[in-house]
């Protein structure tokens, strides 16, 4: 039999009809503390399945690197990691059939002055019974599982504005759609959340396709990758004004590419 695991890395709150345990209060936890404080956050969940559910708990850390997929390993750490500061209640629990219950995590900020801006880690849930066995083709199985990845981030001290960068602008084809590929780096201290917008003009200056892409999470020193789609452009020159703005502040910058 053939095991895979789904992986379902979610940054907004969702629950998954089939998962038995679901996450009640979203996947994004945001603390904002100082130096040589404790901070207190309960993750709930609830078991929505009518027999026993086993979950594990772990940590993993969460990398934005410029120019590379964003990735989440336990193998690797960086600076602004909360791996040494948190800790939980419990490693895993069994669920009872409708059972609700409230992970409980503390992160323990150091008492160092030079500690300052945003920290982050991802905290797994994982449920460990198989949720389904799908039949495949040529009658191989599928055990599939789910784990949740929640993201946990401390904000300490006073957050201060952050410098954003457009750190590479690609315009790529893949599977005959027409895409400009943008990575965005966070310059600054603190995580932001940024969206991209971009307003295309033709050789009249008149304007031919606006897209938007909603906020993502940048940390900071960090890049991430938005796709914006200007498929469906008749052939010809355009400009284009690229946009981020986070809210506090705004970026720009002029682009130029022709539609052969």
């Amino acid at each position: 039999m053939k095991k895979s695991l789904l992986f379902l890395l979610l940054f907004l709150s969702f629950q998954v009809s089939n998962a038995g345990v679901v996450i009640l209060n979203g996947l994004t936890h945001v603390h904002q503390s100082a130096s040589g404080q404790l901070i207190t956050g309960v993750i709930s969940l609830k078991n929505t399945d009518a027999t026993e559910q086993r979950v594990i708990i772990y940590f993993n850390d969460l990398f934005q690197e410029c120019g590379n997929e964003t990735v989440l390993t336990a193998d690797i750490s960086h600076k602004n990691s909360i791996k040494n500061w948190l800790s939980t209640n419990v490693n895993e629990h069994v669920f009872k059939a409708n059972e609700e219950y409230e992970l409980i995590y503390t992160i323990n900020v150091p008492n160092d002055v030079a500690i300052d801006g945003s920290y982050w880690g991802v905290l797994m849930v994982e449920i460990e019974k198989p949720i389904k066995e799908d039949e495949l083709e040529f009658g191989v199985k599928l055990e599939s599982k789910v784990r949740y990845g929640i993201q946990i981030i401390a904000d300490i001290n006073e957050r201060t504005l952050s410098e954003l960068e457009f750190y590479d602008i690609k315009i790529e084809e893949p599977d005959g759609n027409k895409l400009i590929n943008v990575d965005l780096k966070n310059l600054g201290n603190f995580y932001v959340e940024p969206t991209l917008m971009l307003e295309v003009f033709n050789a009249n200056g008149e304007q031919a396709k606006k897209v938007e892409v909603k906020f993502k999470k940048v940390y900071p020193n960090s890049c991430k990758s938005f796709s914006l789609d200007i498929s469906g452009l008749p052939k010809g020159a355009y400009t284009a004004v690229l946009i981020a703005d986070y809210g506090k502040n705004i970026y720009s910058i002029d682009l130029e590419f022709e539609n052969k």
